[in-house]
């Protein structure tokens, strides 16, 4: 058993740092705090990072605890926010990290700097607080630097990173300005940590086949979410007019594939103008990055599809558009409540709707899931109906696979699409994450220059071989002293127990029933 030592303390830092729940406040939304936040109120520590807030660059940090969690925030100037958040990050890295050039073609130069800088301002508001024995795990694009910062200022403790989106290929990588730096950059982490082996298969191509780079699946909190179904809230469904009901539900953005799902579901209704009486979609797509050109002209494509196709049929109004913020009691009535998930990602970490849509689902009560190949879920959930999210004419196939599919094969997916999701939780994820972090060889740093110490980092991994967090290994995951102490322990693995990784899908994972 892996465990980490009593003076040990975990120290989470991402850009933004989400408020605090509380009873008079719902739970923050969001992948990252959903799969960190329910394990780090378990085991204690501080969640370091951006306050959300333009103001004074050179503030003291603010202090907020709550629910065994130190929050500690910053707030980063108007400037740095413009050039650094909206863009280096969400104008450059994010495009380009997801394979997609236009959008970052005239936001390239000038900005770098910016990405230093805030990199710099974390490392140094960060490094007051950091104890001797404290992990310091970094999450996503925004801070791939920080590691490098940490160093310059002395911190010779473990520090781990995990990139929440998918890792391009070494073509687009080469696009992104200051790649090499980046990628020293992530030279300066123990442990880098991606969502499936195909990004880490390339990260480490990246890396020249060398690195200490890994894949852990994130995931969700199945019994946390199943339990917002016990909120008496309005789901964006509305009224059942029985129907077969389409869902799909996003942050509004050109990666999430939006326009060619709503698209495919048009030539649905076009292919068979009897569809449109027995099947509509509803499409929750909440504004993003709305000061950003590229997102206000990916909503003004979702509109202009919605608004022919629903003119096209007037009787039936065959799609519904909801451009508000659904809550996330709301979002867990309407992923229980469709008949199908269209979740068509052109290129994604992991999308974890897909897998509170399988937590919401049973053999006794089915749905068909629809899910894109470039989708870091599609490794895990190979029991939906595996589609080229790029391609239209493969979500429209599936759409009418699902349409047209026999009760007993839904059930059967169901069953194992939730059995996979409420095995794999995020408290795995998040303890065999720190669990490796803790076990993992540190950097020898002492006295060395930065190049002696990215030497004794490197280490060969084959691309073909990319280890995996072991499914059933059992941790325990001590809290710092200052903490009530809790453990968290996982069963020990079945000899023999399948690799639910190891198989990688084919149109829908296996036969048709």
């Amino acid at each position: 058993m892996e465990s980490m030592k009593p003076h040990h303390r975990l120290v989470v830092v991402s850009n933004r740092v989400p408020p605090p729940p509380a009873d008079d406040r719902p739970w923050p939304a969001g992948g990252l705090v959903s799969a960190v936040l329910p394990a780090l109120e378990g085991c204690g520590g501080l969640w370091f990072g951006w306050s959300g807030e333009a103001g004074d660059p050179c503030a003291a940090p603010v202090h907020v605890t709550e629910r065994n969690v130190e929050y500690v925030t910053i707030d980063l100037s108007q400037r740095q926010l413009e050039r650094h958040y909206e863009g280096f990050c969400n104008g450059v890295l994010w495009p380009l990290m997801h394979g997609l050039d236009e959008p970052a073609r005239a936001k390239r130069e000038g900005l770098f700097e910016a990405y230093v800088e805030v990199n710099r301002r974390f490392a140094q508001a960060l490094y007051p607080l950091l104890r001797p024995g404290d992990l310091v795990w970094v999450h996503d694009y925004h801070l791939m630097l920080l590691a490098a910062e940490l160093r310059s200022l002395g911190w010779q403790g473990r520090i781990g990173f995990f990139n929440h989106i998918p890792v391009p290929d070494a073509e687009y990588w080469g696009r992104i300005p200051a790649a090499t730096q980046l990628a020293r950059g992530l030279h300066d982490y123990d442990l880098v940590g991606v969502q499936t082996r195909r990004d880490a298969r390339r990260l480490a191509g990246i890396l020249g086949r060398l690195g200490r780079v890994r894949p852990f699946p994130v995931s969700i909190d199945p019994d946390r979410f199943r339990a917002l179904l016990a909120e008496d809230v309005e789901s964006p469904l509305g009224v059942d007019d029985g129907r077969t009901r389409f869902f799909g539900v996003d942050r509004l953005d050109y990666t999430k594939g939006i326009p060619q799902r709503i698209e495919a579901f048009r030539r649905l209704v076009e292919g068979d103008p009897t569809v449109a009486a027995r099947a509509r979609l509803v499409q929750v797509a909440a504004p993003s990055r709305t000061n950003i050109p590229e997102y206000q002209r990916e909503a003004d494509a979702i509109e202009a599809v919605v608004r022919w196709t629903n003119e096209r049929f007037p009787e039936h109004r065959p799609i519904t558009l909801d451009t508000e913020t659904a809550p996330p009691a709301a979002v867990a009535a309407a992923l229980h409540d469709a008949d199908v998930c269209v979740v068509t990602s052109v290129a994604d970490g992991m999308n974890l709707v897909a897998k509170e849509f399988a937590a919401v689902h049973s053999a006794e009560h089915p749905g068909v899931l629809i899910l894109s190949d470039s989708c870091g879920a599609a490794e895990e959930l190979t029991d939906a109906l595996i589609v080229d999210g790029a391609d239209v004419n493969s979500i429209t196939d599936a759409m009418r696979r699902a349409l047209e599919m026999p009760e007993e094969g839904k059930r059967e997916r169901s069953r194992r699409l939730r059995a996979v999701v409420d095995e794999h939780t995020s408290t795995r994820w998040f303890e065999a994450f720190v669990a490796d972090l803790v076990a993992i060889e540190p950097l020898s740093r002492a006295k060395q220059p930065a190049g002696a110490r990215r030497g004794a980092f490197l280490q060969v991994l084959a691309a073909d071989a990319v280890p995996l967090p072991l499914p059933g290994r059992a941790y325990r995951l001590a809290p710092h002293p200052e903490h009530v102490p809790q453990q968290r322990t996982t069963s020990q693995p079945q000899r023999g127990e399948p690799d639910p990784l190891a198989a990688r899908a084919t149109l829908d994972g296996r036969d048709a029933p």
